[in-house]
């Protein structure tokens, strides 16, 4: 197990600008801590929590701009550890139009990546700490009032909460007010 140093971690995230780009109503950095947090709240390891810190580093399929660059995966790998590291790639490459649709429909599921169109089979811990990320980075923007069509999300958790605890589903409920518990 990788040993991480969140404030070197913070303290990274605030040199991306983070702090100074707006996320709908308030700061990236602001969403990366609290969907953390969150992820912290449902008892997650360090890894899983670090990377929700860091969930938009290399961008989103669609909202957010790729703050670093491939090439840097070795230095953020350095700093948040190997799984973390991956598990960040792993939500930042997804190509969701080719992903999205598969998710509900067991683990055996086609991974495409948006940056290099590669395509596997992802395997069911990496998808598990996915679909958490995906949970976390969503309820933690409803959570803060942010706009959007979350009938979709409600949806799309609908078809993942078999992979999620109860923590996460109760947070869901309670955010969403759509009972996720079964």
């Amino acid at each position: 197990m990788d040993i991480i140093d969140r404030n070197a971690t913070l303290q990274f995230l605030k040199e991306l600008g983070t702090g100074d780009i707006r996320l709908h109503h308030r700061s990236l950095l602001d969403h990366l801590v609290g969907t953390e947090q969150l992820l912290l709240s449902w008892d997650c390891p360090e890894e899983i929590a670090v990377a929700g810190l860091c969930h938009a580093v290399y961008g989103t399929d669609g909202l957010v701009s790729p703050l670093v660059t491939l090439e840097d995966r070795p230095k953020l790998r350095e700093l948040i550890g190997t799984s973390a590291e991956s598990a960040v790639y792993l939500y930042g490459c997804c190509d969701r139009k080719a992903v999205y649709p598969q998710l509900g429909h067991g683990s055996d599921l086609r991974w495409r990546d948006r940056f290099t169109g590669r395509e596997w089979t992802v395997g069911a811990d990496e998808l598990s700490t996915f679909i958490l990320l995906t949970w976390a980075n969503a309820l933690e923007a409803a959570a803060a009032g942010t706009d959007g069509d979350w009938s979709a999300v409600s949806y799309l958790f609908l078809l993942t909460a078999d992979w999620v605890g109860e923590r996460p589903k109760q947070a869901a409920t309670e955010i969403l007010g759509v009972d996720f518990s079964g």
